[in-house]
């Protein structure tokens, strides 16, 4: 009786594991016929914009429907409000691969450190890179703006969190003002971070 017992118990905690590992699977799956079918206009991360701007990022879909929708749409043809949508054939097991793909974007998971790097990096580029150096090496491109890897030895990017949140105020007129909503705060910091670390 109590070799069965362990094995009843053996099975049953093998069972998740096992279900984890098949929607690993189907994720890798479904991110792969993203990447074919889907990248040339779609952002298929956690953050960043679209190549085209009329395409949704994928984890904005992920909000909009639920599974059964998405299974549904990817299988019948996802209405679309521009010709460059192709017109493709999906199988239900690609369907369910590319609806797990897509629910991973958006099911509220907390973003990694990598994500939030990433993030952090792409908010600087698009609104400090013009004038400052946000990289390791480079030279700002605005002689007096300070690189953001001196700003960090000056500077603990933790003391930058309430500034970037309220506005930054800096002595010159051509600084433009900005106010990071929190978790853009907190991919900043997670990014000028590593760049203290270098």
């Amino acid at each position: 009786m109590r070799i069965i017992t362990a094995l009843a118990l053996l099975l049953l905690t093998a069972l998740p594991a096992a279900a984890a590992d098949d929607l690993a699977a189907s994720i890798a799956e479904g991110k792969r016929l993203a990447t074919i079918n889907c990248a040339r206009c779609h952002n298929l991360e956690a953050a960043g914009e679209s190549p085209l701007t009329d395409a949704p990022p994928f984890r904005d879909v992920a909000k909009d429907y639920d599974r059964e929708e998405l299974i549904d749409s990817f299988m019948e043809g996802l209405a679309v409000r521009h010709p460059l949508m192709p017109d493709w054939d999906v199988t239900e097991p690609q369907a369910t691969a590319l609806t797990d793909f897509v629910l991973s974007l958006g099911n509220g998971q907390a973003k990694t450190a990598d994500d939030a790097v990433s993030q952090g990096i792409e908010l600087l580029r698009a609104n400090c890179a013009r004038c400052h150096a946000i990289d390791a090496t480079s030279l700002s491109p605005e002689p007096k703006a300070p690189p953001f890897r001196d700003v960090v030895k000056k500077y603990d990017p933790d003391a930058l969190e309430e500034a970037l949140a309220e506005g930054i105020v800096t002595g010159h007129n051509n600084m433009p003002e900005f106010a990071f909503d929190p978790d853009q705060v907190t991919a900043i910091i997670a990014y000028l971070d590593t760049l203290k670390a270098q």
